[in-house]
Order: C-alpha cells, then sequence, then structure tokens
C-alpha cells in the first residue's frame, strides 16, 4: 500500500512502523555483541503498542519492564516470566509481592527495596542497580549520573545488602547498570561498563551483568552513527572475563529501546496552515505537542520531510495548530515550497511518540499503523 493510499484510508495525524526496520535494527544490536550467552531485553516504554510487543518476541527479544501495567502488557503479548526483567524506583510492598507471584527477575534500586523483596521472597533471588561512582562526563543537555542521579544502590551499600540477602536466604544474582539516554559517544559506556563489573566481582553468586542501555540515535545529518561493534566488544570481553573470574558462564544482558524502534517510525501531519510572521513562514499542521511531545519536553530536533518534495526550499517554523504558545516542532528548517494540504514526515518517531502523547489540548491521539514485511498495512 503506497503512503497516499495509507494517509486517504487511515488520515492524520498518523505514526506508521515498518517491520523490516524493526527486525533490522534487532539484528545489528544482536550481530553486534560476539559474546554467546546474551539477552537482549527492548526496553518496553518506549514503544508499548501491543503489535510491537509480539514483533519484538517473534525476533527473539525479552523484555525490560518499569511498571506493573507493563507487566500486564507483556504477559497479554506472550512473553513468558523468564523474558522479563524489571527495573524501577520506589517499588511498594504490592508491587514487589506481584513480582515474586510471576517469577520475574527483579533489579532493586534501594536498601530497602531490597529489605521488602527478601521478607517476600525468602530463598529466591534478585539484582541490584547500581549508582555510578565516580563523575562521567556526559554530552551537554545529560545530567551526569554520579552527581545528580537518584538511581541505584551506592557501592558502599553492598555489604548492608549482603547481610540483608545472607539472613534471607536469598541470592544477588545480577548486577544491572545505567547511565543515560540517547548518548552517541562511546567514552562514556566504556566508563561506566568498565565500574559495572569492578562491582559485579563483589557477589559470588552472579549469574548476569546487565548493562543497560541508553544508545543514542543521531536525528541530525552532522551527528555520528553510534558504535555498536565497539561497544559490544568491549561488552563481550568484560563479561567473558567475569566469566573467568567466578569459573562459569556469566549472560550478558543489554536494554535497548530507542535503538530498536526509533527509525522503523515516522509521524505523518496534514499542513492546516500557512502564516507569514516577523518575515518568516510559519507552518501549522494537524501534530504537536499533544501528538509528539519530544520537541517542546526536550527540545529535541527531528528531520522534517514534505512527503513528494525535494526542490525550491525555503526556511520555515513548523508548529502544532493548537492554542499553547510555542507548540514548535521545528524551527529553521529548510523545506521544499510547502502549500496547504501538503503532508510532512516527522522522522525516528517510533520511540518515545505515541507513549507520550495525550492529545493535549483537545486533540484526538494519532492512529498507529504497522507495515509488515509482506508490506501490508495493519491497524494496530
Amino acid at each position: 500500500m503506497s503512503l497516499q493510499d495509507l494517509i486517504k484510508q487511515f488520515g492524520t495525524p498518523l505514526y506508521v512502523y515498518e517491520e523490516d526496520k524493526i527486525s533490522g535494527n534487532c539484528r545489528l544490536i544482536d550481530d553486534s555483541i560476539p559474546y554467546q550467552n546474551k539477552e537482549i531485553h527492548y526496553a518496553v516504554m518506549c514503544n508499548s503498542n501491543r503489535a510491537i510487543l509480539e514483533i519484538m518476541r517473534q525476533l527473539g527479544a525479552s523484555a525490560q519492564i518499569n511498571s506493573i501495567h507493563e507487566l500486564d502488557l507483556v504477559k497479554e503479548a506472550g512473553f513468558d516470566s523468564n523474558q522479563i526483567s524489571f527495573t524501577s524506583t520506589g517499588l511498594d510492598t504490592e508491587s514487589l509481592e506481584r513480582l515474586v507471584q510471576e517469577g520475574v527477575q527483579v533489579n532493586l534500586d534501594s536498601v530497602e527495596e531490597v529489605g521488602k523483596y527478601c521478607i517476600l521472597n525468602q530463598g529466591g533471588s534478585f539484582a541490584i542497580r547500581v549508582k555510578m561512582k565516580e563523575d562521567i562526563k556526559l554530552p551537554e543537555g545529560h545530567t551526569n549520573s554520579p552527581k545528580d542521579s537518584d538511581i541505584g544502590i551506592c557501592e558502599e551499600d553492598f555489604e548492608r545488602v549482603k547481610e540483608i540477602a545472607k539472613q534471607t536466604g536469598c541470592k544477588i544474582n545480577g548486577i544491572h547498570g545505567y547511565l543515560a539516554s540517547n548518548i552517541l559517544a562511546s567514552e562514556p559506556f566504556l566508563q561506566s561498563s568498565d565500574y559495572l563489573v569492578q562491582c559485579a566481582r563483589q557477589f559470588s553468586d552472579l549469574e548476569y551483568v546487565n548493562f543497560g542501555s541508553g544508545f543514542g540515535v543521531p536525528n541530525k545529518p552532522e551527528e555520528q552513527r553510534f558504535d555498536f561493534e565497539g561497544i559490544g566488544q568491549h561488552y563481550s570481553r568484560l563479561t567473558q572475563e567475569l566469566s573467568d573470574y567466578f569459573g562459569r558462564n556469566i549472560q550478558l544482558k543489554v536494554e535497548p529501546g530507542r535503538s530498536l524502534i526509533a527509525t522503523a517510525g515516522t509521524l505523518y501531519a496534514r499542513v492546516m496552515n500557512i502564516k507569514q510572521l516577523n518575515g518568516k513562514k510559519q507552518i501549522a499542521i494537524n501534530a504537536g505537542f499533544g501528538e509528539f511531545a519530544r520537541p517542546r519536553i526536550y527540545g529535541a530536533y527531528h528531520d522534517i520531510e514534505v512527503v513528494g518534495k525535494t526542490r525550491e526550499t525555503e526556511l520555515y517554523d513548523v508548529r502544532g495548530n493548537t492554542v499553547l504558545q510555542s507548540d514548535f516542532l521545528g524551527r529553521n528548517r529548510q523545506l521544499p515550497k510547502v502549500e496547504e494540504g501538503d503532508i510532512l514526515a516527522i522522522k525516528n518517531t517510533g520511540a518515545y511518540g505515541i507513549v507520550m502523547a495525550s492529545g493535549f489540548p483537545g486533540k484526538e491521539l494519532p492512529r498507529e499503523v504497522l507495515v509488515s514485511s509482506d508490506k501490508q498495512a495493519h491497524l494496530i
């Protein structure tokens, strides 16, 4: 089905996901990690549509979840409990009881959570989320994890955690780390993974090390491509060193989300009006903050194209046709001459698009369409 046919049948604004691109992204990450005993956990928070979850499961991915609601979603999509990894913060007893009941692997974020979990699941196993110890320089716009982050358990508290586990017959079977989101540079991942493995050596019952993710997706032409191969080789070497240290096969886990689904999604919107303002043209489209929130919340840049046009560029601002001040999806964009009724394509919106959509102010949520590998379009 052509794009014109999709727009005619389903209207705009419309999220369109391409299964072939999802499959290609999965292969890229899998092939980049030569270590054999590995699991790739899709970060469900990026896009939790059931059809997307089912594709991930069929591709052999496991699931990384952050809430009981996401637990229900992945179970409905066919994931078994042994394919699910749970990581969050501020867990109450009721949530922990459900996780114990489901037999899901948990990565606990605090000494207090460890205490509650061990009482509920005496003799069981759990992992801990590690707080980075030293400052790791991150690109502009990111928070330096050790100084400002409130995520994870400090190394100084490891002995307390071990003692709680010992008293309840529990085992600490994994280490989990997280740095930040959407980082393109390799050095922060090298530093954080080195520290994570240093911590992992302190836990004698270790079965896996989970390096998390945060793998970046370039949105601007000048941005570098993420070095999946280099990071995959580094993670593999570190995990092999752990296996040699413990004398058993330690499992390697990662939790990509954006890097699996972002480039597979495009948001299509219709040009509703073109306004001349202060010497520049302003395009109003029928998608804005309520349909795609990242540009307004984070100042995120996403490439914008005019479907079917390539020449006669002019300078435009692109905004939603809402009453919100500064509801911009792009500023100072050189685009082919735009006319009312044209369709704009906002790229790399497969992740953190529809899951952050609110419809505010007063809009209906966009529809979602999956273009399957056989090129058939399905409303999902």
